[in-house]
């Protein structure tokens, strides 16, 4: 019997019927195979004039998605030629993990995972609306990869009412097995497709809700203050705004960006360690997804530009040996600011500049800000505290049983770290110092810019400092000396005409201080444990916040709207706000 394809599945599943007039909708397909079902189920959202605002299809695979398949699956129907071809690229990028695509304005995200289907099963944290079961005809029969196991990870990930679509073979041999796990399974009747079968999660008993890597529960979509108008609340307003929440962004400044977020211009690229910690996977998720966002909101070569980065592993003081360089190509530069002006000006997000936050209260469900005069200058049912050093101030301000927050309670240290930046136009550089800038950026033990359009002209930047708030600081021309000394290792053919351009003043400073945590990971989560109240950090990315900020803001709306995470769920609780802290509530 021939194999269903791919478009036989949607109907079974209900779709698109299923999704109309409701807000977000979340597939789940345990064999993504080519990708040609995500192409059916994009193309029907496409066309149905009652779609969901937001559409999740979180896709498993066991290996890169194959292009060449979907090209060809895709003859027979010319129409679906443009999204296929948006996809064509994604088999030459996909690596073991999780990997987050946005489409559509951000309305449609499609999360690969490519790994063993237990342990992404595992590392998922949604239920899903619609679970399509191995619906890639190019795929052998796979009725040997569900088990009794796995089975119950599918029912863990499905909401009650969900449809499930399956071939009627493994319908057939899985029945008391889908059965046993609260999937309906009915005889076959006419009105389905030829050799797809639908079942649906209506299990007999009530569901618990009560482990501890349980799945949060979506929150209704109202009104949220984001306090902090830097690359971390812009990331974070921008992405509850395209989920349909009114967003009020509060700084302290007239302007945004007026903080870390101000430098002119900073390396989008990967964290590189020898164990792949946490930062190194986390950072690699980041970059993809900034660098989808600087291409849909800035104008390349102007804001930003993927010219891909050199890693280099400079030699130390010992002569022991040194790996060889990294050529990342999915890394480049990006300007925060204009990033930060892009994501405040989306539809749905409100600055207010010149509003300095004093003080939280909570009062019949809603949160009331208040001013330096006390005064209430706005209210939401959600606040997110994204305003780096002030982060721990202010709730020492809100100290209070309504915020369930006192200053007995001890948090993670937070250290304020000042850091400079040196650069000069290239029209202020010497020849021989042109001559020596590489093709590309370059990074290791500091990093180096060659070529960035700023206001004043082409310029180079190198750097970063780090001196921590609570030491003497240097100085500016010290600062200089320090990037320069960290150059000349890891491009020692510019050390000799930059030194010249230090010592003369004709290198000028930027200059910037960022929060860092204790283990050198983001804050992300509720303040206190326990009952979510809506009172949320986003905080101390330190030196990564262009890599990190559009990862932690799609990981922050992923939890308040119970969707698919964009890493794993290990990955997600590295991120939580209240690790480390002693008499969580």
């Amino acid at each position: 019997m021939a194999k269903p394809e791919p478009s036989a599945f949607l109907p079974a599943a209900g779709l698109p019927i299923v999704w109309a007039g409701q807000n977000a909708w979340r597939c789940l397909d345990t064999a993504y195979g080519s990708g040609h079902a995500f192409v059916k189920v994009w193309d029907a959202w496409r066309r149905d004039d009652h779609r969901p605002r937001l559409l999740h299809y979180v896709g498993l695979c066991a290996e890169a998605p194959q292009s060449d398949a979907l090209l060809e699956a895709a003859k027979a129907e010319p129409h679906l030629s443009g999204l296929v071809a948006s996809l064509a690229h994604l088999s030459q990028t996909i690596t073991a993990g999780f990997h987050r695509y946005s489409f559509e304005g951000g309305q449609l995200l499609l999360t690969l995972c490519m790994g063993d289907l237990s342990k992404l099963l595992r590392q998922q944290r949604f239920q899903a609306d619609t679970l399509l079961l191995d619906p890639d005809p190019k795929l052998d029969r796979s009725d040997g990869r569900w088990d009794l196991w796995r089975v119950k990870a599918l029912a863990r990930l499905s909401r009650r009412g969900a449809g499930l679509a399956l071939r009627g073979h493994t319908a057939m041999l899985l029945r008391p097995v889908l059965q046993q796990c609260g999937f309906v399974v009915p005889d076959k009747n006419s009105s389905e497709p030829a050799g797809v079968v639908r079942a649906e999660f209506q299990p007999a008993w009530v569901l618990k809700n009560s482990r501890h890597d349980a799945i949060e529960p979506a929150v209704p979509v109202t009104r949220c203050v984001v306090v902090g108008a830097g690359l971390a609340g812009a990331s974070v307003a921008a992405a509850l705004a395209r989920r349909g929440w009114q967003v009020v962004v509060l700084d302290a400044a007239a302007t945004p960006a007026q903080g870390a977020s101000g430098l002119p211009a900073g390396l989008v690229v990967p964290h590189v360690s020898a164990d792949d910690c946490s930062l190194s996977r986390l950072s690699r998720s980041g970059v993809r997804m900034v660098l989808q966002q600087a291409q849909a909101l800035l104008q390349q070569g102007q804001d930003w530009e993927n010219t891909g980065v050199l890693q280099r592993f400079p030699s130390g003081n010992d002569d022991s040996p040194r790996p060889p360089p990294i050529w990342h190509t999915q890394a480049g530069w990006v300007k925060p600011a204009a990033l930060v002006h892009a994501w405040l000006a989306q539809p749905g997000v409100r600055f207010l500049g010149d509003c300095a936050v004093a003080g939280l209260q909570r009062q019949g469900g809603l949160w009331r800000v208040l001013g330096t005069a006390g005064q209430v200058m706005t209210v939401a049912e959600r606040v997110v505290l994204a305003n780096a050093h002030g982060v721990l101030p202010l709730l020492d301000a809100c100290s209070n049983a309504e915020t369930s927050w006192t200053s007995e309670l001890t948090w993670p240290v937070l250290r304020t770290v000042h850091g400079q930046v040196s650069w000069a136009r290239h029209a202020d550089s010497p020849l021989e110092a042109l001559a020596a800038l590489p093709a590309s950026p370059v990074n290791g033990a500091g990093s180096l810019l060659p070529r960035v359009p700023l206001t004043a002209g082409l310029a180079w930047l190198a750097g970063a400092t780090y001196q921590p708030a609570d030491e003497a600081d240097p100085g500016e021309q010290s600062q200089h000396a320090a990037n320069l000394s960290r150059l000349t290792r890891l491009l020692p053919d510019l050390a000799a005409p930059l030194a010249t351009m230090v010592a003369t003043g004709e290198v000028q400073a930027w200059r910037g201080s960022r929060c860092v945590s204790a283990d050198r990971l983001p804050l992300l989560g509720p303040v206190t444990a326990g009952a979510d109240q809506g009172l949320w950090l986003c905080a101390a990315m330190g030196s990564r916040g262009l890599t990190l900020a559009v990862l932690c803001a799609e990981l922050l709306a992923a939890r308040w709207g119970a969707e698919p995470l964009p890493v794993e769920a290990s990955l997600a609780r590295a991120l939580e706000a209240t690790r480390g802290r002693s008499n969580a509530l």
